[in-house]
């Protein structure tokens, strides 16, 4: 529903099946274009839930606010962090609050513009018709009309005149006037209480990770194609050794280490393995490289530790878990995927500790990438390296294999040239 001056206008839906082939082609064709990261997920309900909101401004532009006061001002005080909103700025926030004045069945919890995006949390209630996207719709065409408005665009159709040109997209594309926010929108469905909670936190914090990642930009700058001595495709299939059925069959090695090079990152212009019909043919033309964000310095501590639980060692976890938080305490750099639910309890009471750490995820690097939570603040302070082997892809529910942990895990081992039972001896 569109709101123009108290009068409602209700879009006609599109019939699928009215369409003809080549129309159905173009859709398609369209929405190939449009990043992974904006698009639905097909096994979510946008109907009920908690949904968590991100929309860029049309090439990053500045518009809708600035940030003011002090990184590390108290939360309450004069100079705390906040976002000064441009009137422009201020017009979306309403837009974004009105939401429930169209649809009764939602509720908008929170939101925040950011001088190039806007974060919103919102949430509908069963009941209702009506999904996530024609509400993002309504607020992204509202969002336009006040764009427009500072531009000096007339929008407002002529009294006693409701009709419109049915080509005007006024939230993505308008022979009126440009559009305020990029097609498209990333969301991320939080279903507890706790992860709504996290995410207003995160919308709370926005403004003063804004500051501190302003202010240090070489703790938050992504290193691509590095080189590491160690990490080379030995040292791949080594990883695969670490299975004791993998390491029965030479052949299985090389099929499963095939079948997961399409992810590892390489050096530019080096030979694509997954297309070459010989790997080992292929073999001297591949040079994996890694990516990491974080200060290089920590990478040359003198004393890293790896941390690996092992199955096996599952009734010496305590012991492991003491022997490994008291060497970090004494100056050791501890180096982990943090696979496991114990090996993420070590990071917990390591970042709780402010002790420094090298983590290997499992997933690359986008271009906007920072990190979240309590990983942030350890990165601005140069207690924290994030580094991956892996090329970024984006996925809401991306799935972690045991092959994947087996490359994190020898990568552990490369950065620290230790052996995984270092705490046994």
């Amino acid at each position: 529903i569109i709101h123009h001056n108290n009068v409602f206008l209700h879009p006609k839906p599109i019939n699928l099946m009215s369409l003809t082939p080549e129309q159905l082609a173009k859709i398609q064709q369209k929405e190939s274009t449009l990043p992974d990261a904006l698009r639905r997920d097909a096994l979510t309900n946008y109907r009920e839930g908690y949904f968590f909101v991100t929309i860029n401004t049309r090439g990053y532009a500045p518009i809708l606010s600035y940030i003011s006061g002090r990184a590390d001002a108290n939360d309450g005080a004069e100079d705390e962090p906040r976002c000064v909103y441009t009137e422009l700025g201020k017009r979306v926030m309403e837009c974004w609050r009105n939401i429930p004045n169209f649809y009764p069945y939602a509720e908008a919890i929170d939101c925040e513009a950011m001088p190039d995006h806007f974060h919103g949390l919102i949430h509908i209630r069963p009941g209702g018709k009506p999904h996530l996207g024609q509400m993002i719709r309504g607020f992204m065409i509202g969002g336009t009309h006040a764009y427009w408005d500072t531009l000096g665009i007339e929008w407002r159709p002529q009294p006693g005149v409701i009709t419109r040109d049915y080509r005007d997209r006024d939230h993505t594309r308008s022979f009126r006037g440009p559009a305020l926010f990029v097609r498209g929108y990333n969301d991320v469905e939080a279903i507890t209480i706790e992860q709504v909670e996290t995410k207003r936190r995160y919308i709370r914090e926005q403004a003063r990770r804004a500051l501190i990642k302003g202010s240090m930009p070489d703790c938050f700058r992504i290193y691509r194609n590095c080189n590491s001595h160690g990490w080379t495709m030995d040292a791949l299939r080594r990883a695969f050794l670490a299975d004791r059925y993998l390491a029965l069959d030479s052949r299985r090695i090389e099929s499963t280490l095939l079948a997961i090079l399409p992810r590892i990152q390489m050096l530019s212009g080096s030979t694509n393995p997954a297309q070459s019909p010989n790997l080992s043919a292929s073999v001297p033309n591949i040079k994996p490289v890694l990516s990491f964000i974080g200060m290089r310095t920590l990478l040359a501590a003198p004393c890293k530790l790896p941390l690996i639980c092992h199955r096996s060692d599952a009734m010496l976890f305590d012991e492991q878990r003491d022997i490994v938080l008291q060497a970090a305490r004494k100056g050791a750099v501890i180096v982990s995927a943090f696979i496991s639910p114990k090996e993420r309890e070590i990071k917990k009471q390591l970042l709780i500790e402010q002790l420094p750490v090298i983590e290997v995820v499992d997933n690359g690097f986008a271009d906007r990438y920072k990190p979240t939570g309590k990983s942030f603040y350890a990165c601005a302070e140069n207690r924290l390296v994030q580094i991956s082997p892996w090329t970024y892809a984006y996925s809401k529910d991306i799935k972690v294999t045991r092959e994947m942990c087996l490359v994190m895990n020898q990568l552990v081992r490369i950065i620290t040239n230790k052996d995984d039972h270092w705490w046994k001896k």
